[in-house]
């Protein structure tokens, strides 16, 4: 009696086996290879956007995380040493921390408990010190476009957005992983990231919750953090993806009026980096630049001189505040989404040469002032 093949079966257990045997080479010859394994991930993203097309453009990215947490928490590459390969960096993206030290990770808690010390107090300071009226009719605009600006009578226009009750309000960071000069708090980072992040205990991230916390806390306004991670893994586009997360709020929280891009400015290159600080209620804090967006280019932007005024009226608040604290309104050709409403603006706390604690004492200067604009003072 002949016996009849289950072709299924067969092609079942083929496959089983299949991928053992390949999941075994694999480990055997790359994982357990340093180089190998530097070298696989140095090229994954080109093999994954260029050899297979259905995981081009919008398909890539969602890859690239997947591969980026794979290769972040799996046990077998945490105890890979990732630094170089033959001299030359392993990965071409800036946007890396990597730690495995556990001795770090607790160093790391600590520093931050610190600072949040550190923080509280300077806020106690803040709160309850006599705050000087400064110069409110000095404001310097840095005009990189032909239009015809001036700043004197944008201060006589009377500004206020509260209308019976105060506005949401939505931070949101394009450039989600921009760090801080961190040095002393012994992160150990890839070669040449010391300026961005994924971590957001010490990237932009936490600064927006710092004055998200002081904004709700201290002046009542309800206040949405949008986290996305808009530079990573690719810088280009980051625009059009955090247009996408505005959108996003925009749809699901129609009560949000004021939109708040929270960066930090880059000044220098490579070892030489530009600290932009000041001393402010016996502290030193990170200076503050505002950027508001145009037309200039072409593109649809019917609000930018609501923009405008209402970075004046914010720069007069926080020179009122502090006078030494702001840096010129940067007026700029490009639009930065900033169509999206008449009251949205960029704001840059410090710099990739000032610390994060620095950026953190701003908050409370940059949530006063912010107050005192939206309601008209």
């Amino acid at each position: 009696m002949v016996k009849v093949v289950d072709f299924k079966k067969v092609v079942l257990v083929t496959t089983i086996l299949f991928v053992v045997g390949v999941g075994f080479l694999v480990e055997r010859l790359i994982f357990l290879n340093q180089a190998a394994t530097a070298l696989l991930f140095r090229y994954s993203k080109e093999i994954i956007s260029f050899n297979i097309p259905i995981f081009s453009d919008h398909f890539a990215n969602k890859i690239f995380k997947i591969e980026n947490t794979v290769r972040f928490s799996y046990p077998m590459f945490a105890a890979t040493n990732f630094q170089e390969v033959e001299g030359v960096p392993l990965y071409e993206d800036d946007a890396i921390v990597i730690d495995y030290n556990q001795q770090t990770q607790e160093d790391k808690k600590n520093v931050q408990s610190e600072s949040q010390n550190e923080n509280i107090e300077f806020q106690k300071y803040f709160t309850n010190s006599t705050q000087k009226v400064g110069t409110c009719n000095n404001i310097e605009i840095m005009n990189q476009t032909d239009y015809k600006i001036d700043a004197n009578i944008l201060l006589k226009t009377n500004f206020k957005i509260f209308n019976g009750k105060k506005p949401s309000i939505l931070i949101y960071h394009t450039h989600t992983t921009e760090s801080y000069n961190s040095f002393s708090q012994n992160l150990v980072y890839t070669p040449g990231t010391t300026d961005r992040t994924l971590d957001f205990n010490y990237n932009v991230v936490r600064v927006g919750e710092e004055l998200k916390r002081i904004l709700e806390k201290q002046y009542g306004y309800k206040v949405y953090h949008s986290k996305d991670v808009n530079d990573y893994p690719e810088y280009k586009g980051s625009y059009s993806r955090s247009l996408k997360v505005i959108e996003k709020y925009k749809s699901k929280h129609p009560d949000i009026k004021v939109f708040i891009d929270l960066h930090r400015d880059a000044i220098g290159n490579g070892s030489k980096k530009v600290k932009v600080s000041t001393v402010a209620f016996g502290y030193e804090v990170a200076k503050v630049m505002l950027v508001v967006g145009t037309d200039k280019l072409g593109l649809y932007h019917p609000f930018w001189r609501q923009n405008l005024l209402f970075a004046v009226h914010l720069q007069k608040n926080l020179n009122k505040i502090c006078p030494q604290i702001t840096r010129p309104i940067n007026l700029s050709a490009a639009r930065y989404n900033q169509h999206v409403s008449p009251y949205a603006i960029i704001i840059e706390i410090g710099s990739n040469g000032n610390t994060l604690e620095e950026a953190l004492r701003s908050c409370q200067i940059v949530a006063k002032a912010l107050d005192d604009t939206i309601m008209g003072r």
